[in-house]
């Protein structure tokens, strides 16, 4: 019995799928991107940093995209967690 594989574009897409993937790496090609809820991230980055997983410092100097008022809120908890201590 073969193992069941995974297709994740049409078969017809795969020489179409190789170029969008050697642009990307050549940074020819926008960096691919996915639109998620807060609420399912904050769990599993709390997880990965009170385990000490290590593939979190992959990912130290890359850039993330947040909601202004979301940035504002977080720059405000900063400074009260900076004056409480």
């Amino acid at each position: 019995m073969s193992k069941p594989v995974l297709k994740i574009f049409p078969s017809h897409d795969n020489t179409d799928r190789r170029e969008r993937e050697l642009d990307r790496i050549a940074g020819a090609a926008d960096p691919k991107t996915v639109a998620v809820p807060l609420g399912k991230v904050v769990p599993l980055l709390m997880d990965a940093v009170a385990n000490d997983r290590a593939w979190l410092n992959d990912f130290a100097d890359d850039t993330v995209r947040i909601d202004a008022d979301l940035y504002d809120v977080l720059l405000a908890y900063q400074e009260m967690q900076s004056r409480a201590a």
